[in-house]
């Protein structure tokens, strides 16, 4: 097994930072970095080998991650990362071996999935799903609408969750897994959003889409389970997503500070101007290390692990956010302009949502204390 070395993925961090501005403007996921990273095999890390993979560990894949959020700019690219890392776990831990033959090889080499799970009746609130599978005389038939699913523009396939007509409705959620030019689906415009942008949504249609059981994640009525171990995994990368770009925020902040006055002294001379930064720093530190530190809890199965995760969550939506205002507090006018200063802002405004707001992470973290609290 061969690791990219951090030089390689800054390198190509560097790149996708050079053409994040161009990519913003026309909501585009980079394509040309995502073959890059795919050509050093950072997929095929923690995955077996009789998979195409190296047999590595999930840790090592993420530090992967981390070297490309240090220098990319770009949170879109980041968030396609987690998205696509997220789904070569959901096959690795849970698919069949029909399933990982059919999918995993071609995740590897970089094609793209999703994982979409909203819809117009609720976002985090997964009861409200009308994305149904029923039984027909051709097989199962999928229908209904996925909506504000990130990367669907640019994907080949991916995970949908949806009931399974005929189950009790309070255990009928279940887990597809769909290639995207099956007949039925379709694929909405790309939508205009304010943020996050390089990473696109759009909704995702089914009009009588026939699937399989090839198709069924894990077993009937068992999706909610499975999507949120998944859910939690995916929650905990954001504290690197967060960290590795609040380290790019920092760099240019203190290159403004160094190099502009005010009344006589650079701006760094100022101690508000010191906390601003500082906090930056403290905010990096913070949220790479819970990362990590969810990373672990998920690999032991602690009972804390879904907390550690949405607290990951919260506190990388949160002090990305802070520390970007900061950042165009500190640069002024300038940062209030259409360039990369304010894409920070916007991209921070959309991490706060992405992955569950920070709301529902608190919601998430009481409801697990009261489970602990009654299990006492």
């Amino acid at each position: 097994m061969k690791i990219p070395s951090k030089e390689q993925l800054c390198l190509i961090g560097n790149a996708i930072a050079e053409r994040a501005m161009a990519n913003d403007r026309d909501a585009t996921l980079d394509s040309e970095a995502w073959r890059a990273l795919a050509g050093l095999n950072i997929w095929r890390i923690p995955v077996n080998a009789e998979y195409g993979g190296f047999g590595g560990n999930w840790r090592e894949c993420i530090e992967c991650i981390d070297a490309v959020a240090k220098t990319c700019q770009d949170a879109g690219f980041l968030i396609t990362m987690l998205g696509h890392v997220g789904s070569i776990k959901l096959l690795a831990d849970h698919g069949s071996a029909a399933q990982k033959d059919k999918w995993l090889p071609r995740l590897l080499a970089g094609e793209i999935a999703v994982t979409a799970m909203t819809e117009k009746s609720g976002g985090s609130d997964l009861s409200k799903m009308k994305v149904t599978a029923s039984k027909t005389l051709k097989g199962l038939s999928l229908n209904g609408t996925k909506t504000h699913i990130t990367n669907a523009p640019v994907a080949a396939m991916g995970m949908i969750a949806g009931r399974f007509a005929g189950l009790n409705p309070k255990k009928d959620i279940t887990l597809f897994f769909v290639d995207f030019d099956e007949e039925g689906l379709a694929i909405g415009e790309t939508e205009n959003n304010l943020g996050i942008r390089t990473s696109p949504t759009a909704d995702i249609d089914f009009k009588e889409v026939l699937i399989g059981d090839i198709n069924i994640i894990g077993e009937p009525g068992d999706g909610m389970s499975i999507l949120y171990q998944i859910i939690s995994f995916e929650r905990a990368l954001y504290g690197i997503i967060a960290a590795g770009l609040t380290d790019g925020m920092l760099s240019l902040t203190l290159g403004r500070a160094m190099s502009r006055q005010a009344f006589g002294k650079n701006l760094a001379d100022y101690q508000y101007i010191q906390r601003r930064i500082t906090d930056m720093k403290m905010s990096s530190v913070v949220c790479r290390s819970l990362t990590y530190q969810a990373l672990s809890l998920l690999e032991d199965n602690s009972p804390d692990a879904s907390i550690a995760c949405s607290v990951t969550k919260y506190h990388a939506g949160e002090l990305f956010f802070r520390a970007a205002e900061d950042m165009v507090q500190i640069y002024g006018h300038v940062g209030f302009m259409n360039n990369l200063i304010s894409k920070y802002l916007r991209d921070a405004a959309g991490l706060r949502i992405a992955g569950g707001t920070s709301d529902i992470q608190r919601v998430n973290i009481f409801n697990q204390l009261a489970r602990q609290y009654a299990q006492r």
